[in-house]
């Protein structure tokens, strides 16, 4: 898959609104992001809402299920 397909599905299934920080997530993560994304929705998690932390490196989901609220960051090393 390329980096603009992949662009479109963590703008659509992530909710990255910008189109450049959907390609910089592609960019930085390939699928990751979202196979990650995909595991903790089939666990019952929903996630609300996305954000670059940085910039360049950190990529925040922000999940909840039920009553608790997390953040998972995936950080390129």
């Amino acid at each position: 898959m390329d980096v603009f397909e992949l662009a479109r599905r963590y703008h659509d299934e992530l909710g990255i609104k910008e189109p450049s920080m959907a390609t910089m997530a592609a960019e930085f993560f390939d699928d990751l992001g979202l196979k990650v994304a995909e595991f903790l929705q089939s666990e019952g998690y929903a996630i609300l809402n996305t954000k670059f932390v940085d910039y360049d490196k950190s990529l925040v989901l922000d999940v909840t299920k039920g009553e608790k609220r997390f953040e998972v960051t995936l950080r390129k090393s």
